[in-house]
């Protein structure tokens, strides 16, 4: 098993995202984009913040 993740994805962690919550954190993705944009600082990991503004620009 590699010992870093290029994805910021590994085997051996949780999904950073199930349909559309993200993964420990109870949020939707519409929820943590309209948090982001009120200037919030959900609880995002790194690819769930990149998930997340991803559908922002592709909703907006």
């Amino acid at each position: 098993m590699a010992q870093d993740c290029d994805t910021g994805v590994c085997g051996a962690e949780v999904p950073p995202l199930i349909g559309s919550v993200l993964t420990g954190t109870g949020l939707t993705l519409a929820q943590a984009a309209a948090a982001l944009e009120r200037g919030e600082s959900p609880p995002l990991s790194a690819v769930q913040r990149r998930l997340v503004e991803e559908w922002a620009a592709r909703v907006a």
